[in-house]
């Protein structure tokens, strides 16, 4: 955690999502249920979607998961569509939840996850592994974020030491700066 995942995926999915017919974002955290997750699915995509008050009409909360993913892959028809699957902690989440996908789509998936063999169900070419940021780029980011009212967002030479030794503990990784 901290690494930016998240914040990267996100920069990302805001800039393309209108370049596809659907866009969905779910997070899937630790602990979860297939259920759940493939109604946040359905949800996600359709709310992304003004133009659907067909799917805004449906309970998706009594059915069952055979139903949810009927209505994903109705949905899906012949659209090109990406989806976030943000804080993937399993690869067995995607063998649960890929029938839902119809192979007449175009689709594109990111999966963020800290966890190696999960990254490892992408492409080769398409895993995007975030490496720690160097020393200058470190103090750089600390220094606009923690002195951001000042406004050449410099550390104040009294600071220099106690922020070094902060920066050392953080290690790079960019939310722990």
């Amino acid at each position: 955690g901290g690494w930016g995942k998240t914040t990267l995926v996100a920069y990302v999915y805001y800039a393309v999502k209108t370049e596809f017919d659907a866009a969905g974002w779910v997070t899937v955290s630790k602990s979860y249920l297939i259920e759940d997750l493939l109604k946040q699915i359905i949800r996600g995509f359709v709310n992304n979607d003004p133009q659907e008050d067909l799917y805004n009409h449906i309970d998706f909360s009594t059915m069952r998961i055979t139903n949810l993913i009927e209505h994903i892959r109705n949905y899906l028809h012949g659209k090109r569509y990406v989806l976030i699957l943000d804080d993937v902690w399993a690869v067995d989440v995607w063998f649960k939840i890929r029938a839902a996908f119809p192979s007449d789509s175009t689709g594109r998936f990111v999966i963020t996850s800290r966890i190696h063999e999960v990254a490892l169900l992408a492409t080769g070419n398409c895993i995007i592994q975030l490496e720690p940021l160097g020393p200058q780029h470190s103090w750089e980011l600390f220094c606009k974020e923690a002195f951001w009212k000042n406004e050449e967002k410099v550390c104040p030479p009294e600071l220099e030491i106690v922020a070094q030794k902060l920066l050392d503990r953080c290690s790079g990784v960019p939310f722990a700066l």
